[in-house]
């Protein structure tokens, strides 16, 4: 199994390689958890251990776990009342106890090459590196407008790099001591891994991107379920930039973002030829952009009831 003490002598690492726990969260991803653990075993760098972490997957994705996992490291949680933030806290107790890095991997996340985890955790040996996260490229399957979403916000990391803050957590690693001391917040329900590594870097910390370990990683989301996410996202805003670092106005919020999607979609659509990103992208847009700002403004509502309770104690 992946991961096994004897696998990690037989994989020839010196001595000082640190330790690794992959924690991997799944639920119902039976169409990728295969080729995910496969190339998990494939990895060159053997000083690590795999965990699971399952939303009781009714798909048959557990069974495949069982498999590739040791059935003392495949835990499960209830996923009607999954929290984010509680699980991958629980993820760093338990998987992260005797290790020194922990490198959190979706399992529809799936690396590219046998040397991701050797390069996705290589700008860990600077302690002034706080966490890191590798590329994430789009199935042959995903929507043009997704495909093109991912390719923006990853790709060399050049687009990105001006945003208020960007991670993923899909895809990422960090040393057991930092994640100790920064737990993650459970009192958001999206976001979290924005939360958490926007919090490292307020405390001096950098976050590396590192195109080199890439995994395979897209949704094609339906309208539904992409206003459902952007308004999850949105209410996270609401309180991960409650200090002002964002402009919250529904101009720059919602109206000039929507409208630049659009115009960069079109463009898109007339380089690739694509006829399916042009119909996709007004709809797809004003569903995205209104939804984060329903959300945003419901976030507003319960940070300002929060800050609101808070003067009335005093």
């Amino acid at each position: 199994m992946p991961g096994d003490s004897a696998q990690v002598r037989a994989g020839g690492q010196p001595g000082h390689a640190p330790r690794v726990a992959i924690a991997m969260r799944s639920y119902n991803d039976i169409d990728t958890i295969r080729g995910t653990l496969e190339m998990v075993a494939r990895q060159g760098y053997r000083n690590f251990r795999l965990w699971s972490f399952d939303s009781s997957s009714s798909d048959g994705t557990l069974e495949v776990i069982r498999e590739y996992n040791d059935p003392a490291r495949i835990l499960q949680n209830d996923p009607k009342d999954y929290n984010p933030g509680r699980v991958l806290n629980h993820a760093v107790a338990t998987a992260g106890a005797d290790a020194d890095i922990v490198v959190f991997l979706n399992s529809d996340a799936t690396p590219e090459r046998e040397d991701w985890l050797e390069r996705l955790i290589a700008p860990l040996a600077a302690p002034e590196v706080g966490a890191v996260f590798g590329r994430q490229t789009a199935r042959p399957d995903c929507r043009e407008l997704f495909r093109k979403d991912t390719e923006r916000a990853f790709g060399d990391g050049s687009e990105s790099a001006n945003w208020v803050h960007f991670f993923s957590m899909a895809n990422a690693a960090a040393r057991r001591e930092v994640l100790e001391q920064y737990p993650f917040e459970t009192r958001v329900q999206y976001s979290e891994d924005i939360e958490w590594s926007y919090r490292l870097r307020r405390a001096g910390l950098r976050i590396v991107y590192v195109p080199e370990a890439a995994a395979t990683h897209s949704h094609n989301y339906t309208l539904a379920q992409s206003y459902k996410r952007q308004f999850g996202e949105g209410k996270a805003e609401a309180w991960i930039f409650r200090n002002g670092e964002m402009d919250m106005s529904f101009l720059r919020y919602m109206v000039l973002p929507a409208g630049m999607e659009v115009l960069r979609d079109l463009d898109w659509a007339v380089r690739e030829r694509s006829l399916d990103a042009a119909l996709h992208s007004v709809p797809l847009r004003l569903t995205q952009k209104w939804g984060r700002w329903r959300g945003l403004r419901a976030g507003l509502r319960a940070v300002n009831g929060k800050r609101g309770a808070a003067h009335g104690q005093g």
